[in-house]
């Protein structure tokens, strides 16, 4: 029988989610460039395909699991390479900093258990997307998946592994939370963490509003389109620094795969560009004429200190931070804000837009200084 639309694979093989997804139902065409992606038969579309998209019954590059290229990466970039599908994701896996699908090979297995904390490091497409059940449907909002990313394994905010995230950081959690692939830290900090599932803990002192909406009612910097009950996405910051390009952190031309720039180092002359990140979401015209904080602008524009040196963006967590010294992020970049004369270096929250600091910065002792 014909194989057009894997009809004789469905025959025997019964796949979850495959009805509704973009392999199973585009129309994409090869454009002619690159290397023709389907040479095995005469289908002229990704529906038409199916199976074969990805996978042949004899004479397979990569004999586990019949996959067609030996490399896990080759078998969707053979297709998204802009040579099929409209954007083209093998460009941003070139970028400077990225997920480096094309350093590993033969690690990744879907059956690897994130519960048992020993899974070896390694990126490949399959940890974030499941190309049996992968749709464009649209997220539902806040931090929820998109039909991009149906159908992958995670871990939820409580640690435990689950068969299907609804929610996009808990498939960033496999390998940015208890099983972390980071070693080492952005910022020497008071307060250092690589857990980013504790750095966005509930029950923190202060957190960006991933999981849930942040503690804050006050935050008069917010632009018109999110509020203090909005919750963001990991991709809110980690994402390509291409508007037109692919959305997702594949690549990015900034360190940390940060959509747009956010400069860390001290004596930052500030401007627009600068803390483009954090004026993603703040106003900088509330920022600079010191709506949140008496002193904003004296600091970044004055003192040419940057949001770093006082704020760590994820959040504190309750483990090592509380709520009187690490509300509003605060978490002090070790290499600026030194102890002062008599040793101290902590804030001290003192209520509603108000508060002091005890430390030595850009040789300016805070004994304290209080705000406002």
């Amino acid at each position: 029988m014909s194989n057009r639309n894997s009809a004789l694979c469905k025959v025997c093989h019964q796949i979850d989610g495959w009805l509704g997804s973009s392999h199973a139902e585009s129309n994409a065409r090869w454009n002619g460039r690159g290397k023709n992606p389907w040479t095995n038969n005469d289908y002229q579309t990704v529906a038409e395909n199916g199976c074969e998209n990805c996978h042949r019954s004899h004479t397979a590059g990569r004999h586990e699991r019949l996959l067609k290229y030996v490399f896990e990466e080759d078998n969707c970039l053979a297709c998204h390479s802009g040579n099929v599908s409209s954007k083209n994701i093998e460009t941003e896996l070139t970028k400077r900093f990225r997920h480096s699908v094309q350093n590993y090979t033969g690690v990744h297995d879907a059956a690897e258990d994130f519960r048992t904390w020993n899974v070896p490091k390694h990126v490949e497409c399959d940890d974030c997307h499941n190309s049996h059940q992968s749709n464009g449907q649209a997220s539902a909002g806040g931090s929820r998946v998109s039909g991009a990313n149906k159908g992958v394994t995670g871990i939820n905010s409580g640690g435990q592994q689950v068969s299907m995230s609804q929610n996009l950081y808990e498939i960033c959690y496999k390998c940015h939370a208890d099983n972390n692939v980071m070693r080492r830290f952005p910022i020497t900090r008071q307060i250092d963490q690589l857990n980013t599932r504790m750095e966005f803990d509930l029950g923190n002192p202060s957190y960006h509003p991933v999981v849930a909406p942040g503690m804050n009612p006050d935050v008069p910097s917010l632009l018109s389109t999110i509020s203090v009950n909005s919750i963001i996405s990991c991709t809110d910051c980690h994402n390509t620094d291409n508007p037109a390009g692919p959305k997702g952190p594949h690549g990015s031309n900034y360190e940390f795969l940060l959509a747009r720039n956010y400069d860390t180092a001290d004596y930052t002359m500030e401007n627009s560009q600068s803390y483009a990140l954090c004026y993603k979401c703040h106003s900088r015209t509330s920022i600079l004429n010191d709506e949140s904080f008496s002193e904003h602008k004296k600091h970044i524009v004055d003192q040419k200190t940057p949001c770093a040196v006082c704020h760590d963006p994820h959040g504190v967590s309750n483990v090592q931070g509380n709520s009187t010294n690490n509300s509003h992020l605060i978490n002090f970049q070790l290499t600026v804000a030194l102890p002062n004369a008599t040793g101290s270096l902590y804030f001290q929250d003192l209520g509603r837009f108000s508060g002091q600091c005890f430390l030595k910065c850009h040789s300016v002792e805070h004994d304290p200084k209080m705000y406002p």
